[in-house]
């Protein structure tokens, strides 16, 4: 992934970024709204970026909203927009598992849940798209969770700042001295943990910059029915009982 330019949208303190600097590629921040910035006004130039991630809004698109507004769904659109204003070769979205399924012209894609427990002691789950102009699929990691210590760090989080640091996989806290100490957690909260942001930038990195013919051999492996790109042998359609059950979802919304 060296000498890749990677465009990460909605950015935050960025973890999701972190991820990707790991496997050597330089990544640009567009205009987040932290920082006084509003996507709405950001548009990149065509054909410079080789990737781009983002997690947009996902606050009315969580179980827990009882009041949700149309704001994700504009900001979803959002960085459907950048993708293609940007033309990159691939992205990769990221949001809470309530997201709405969502195709981008030009673009083969796959949609796949990952949780922290598969990577650490603590619990969350986040589904992402991928997206990729040519036929390259992601072979993620399936689970079943054990014991955990406890579970996503969240905006009003009781424990101590550093712990919630911590448990996004910082080794030391961020120094953030123009937020407040709520709205330090806030943000770590709304991250993409560094363990999961490392772990498919790894992915990725395996997958769209390996060699010619790791993607040619890819292209005969046996995927799961759902969509989710994992990879399943023999007779098995599906990855796992979630797997079947999206799957379930999925005919029933056509029928």
């Amino acid at each position: 992934m060296k000498n890749t330019l990677i465009l990460s949208t909605f950015p935050g303190i960025d973890l999701f970024g972190k991820g990707f600097e790991s496997q050597g590629a330089c990544v640009v921040q567009a205009q987040d709204k932290i920082m006084g910035g509003d996507i709405r006004e950001f548009h990149p130039p065509k054909g410079r970026f080789n990737g781009q991630i983002g997690g947009s809004p996902c606050q009315d698109y969580s179980r827990l909203n009882r009041n949700p507004s149309d704001y994700s769904d504009e900001m979803l659109e959002e960085f459907k927009r950048v993708v293609l204003e940007s033309d990159v070769d691939w992205f990769l979205h990221e949001n809470v598992i309530g997201a709405p399924d969502f195709d981008i012209d030009g673009y083969h894609q796959q949609r796949f849940i990952l949780d922290l427990a598969w990577f650490s002691d603590y619990s969350r789950r986040r589904v992402f798209v991928f997206g990729c102009k040519k036929d390259i699929k992601l072979n993620p990691i399936n689970k079943v969770n054990g014991e955990t210590k406890g579970t996503a760090v969240v905006g009003n989080d009781a424990r101590s700042y550093h712990a919630c640091c911590q448990i996004q996989g910082l080794d030391k806290p961020l120094d953030l001295p123009f937020l407040t100490k709520e709205a330090k957690k806030q943000v770590i909260a709304n991250a993409v943990p560094l363990q999961i942001s490392t772990y498919v930038a790894q992915l990725i990195n395996s997958a769209v910059y390996g060699d010619e013919i790791h993607i040619e051999q890819s292209q005969n492996i046996k995927r799961c029915a759902c969509g989710c790109g994992r990879e399943v042998l023999g007779r098995a359609k599906t990855s796992s009982d979630a797997c079947r059950k999206r799957l379930s979802r999925l005919k029933n919304m056509i029928s």
